[in-house]
């Protein structure tokens, strides 16, 4: 071999690495359809949380961590986010609804209105945006999550006592940690 092509070598296998790593990204290309399910979840003031998906329901009370219930007001300071997490309750086992929203509503009520879904809130995430995630045992330890472009949204009401009830009625990608 020439020097030249030894010295093309290592370049060239980097540029071929690099390109394959890019292409495996769910979050880069669309997702495959028979990876894609409809999820549905209601979170309401009174700390009651439900899901559904992957013909599973879930539900709890009481079980909510981050933004607090009733108009679930931001508890996280200096973030370009905030959210909740629940864990809900099945037969099979627990899981764990997390919705996160763009924005910083520190002290504040969560805005009510529809939110667009995104693959995940980052400091440029538009305003009004938001990413649904389950995890439960049923699904092998792996993660549904919404992705940029997904089918659905996530809405926020608000009673006239100010509470919030938040509905997410959306297409989430099973997402594999597995390498192979």
């Amino acid at each position: 071999m020439t020097a030249m092509r030894i010295a093309a070598f290592p370049a060239l296998a980097a540029l071929v690495f690099s390109t394959a790593c890019v292409a495996a990204d769910p979050v880069a290309a669309p997702p495959v359809s028979d990876r894609t399910f409809a999820l549905t979840a209601t979170v309401n003031e009174s700390s009651q949380c439900t899901a559904a998906v992957m013909d599973k329901s879930y539900k709890s009370v009481g079980k909510i961590r981050g933004d607090q219930p009733s108009k679930f007001i931001g508890t996280v300071e200096e973030r370009s986010y905030h959210g909740f997490g629940c864990v809900v309750d099945n037969p099979a086992g627990e899981g764990d609804l997390i919705i996160i929203f763009s924005g910083n509503r520190f002290r504040q009520p969560l805005a009510v209105g529809t939110y667009r879904l995104v693959s995940e809130i980052i400091d440029s995430t538009p305003s009004m945006s938001a990413n649904v995630t389950f995890k439960a045992p049923g699904i092998g330890g792996e993660r549904l999550s919404t992705f940029d472009g997904a089918r659905g949204s996530v809405v926020v009401d608000s009673a006239a006592n100010g509470s919030r009830r938040i509905r997410a009625d959306v297409d989430v990608y099973l997402y594999s940690h597995r390498l192979f």
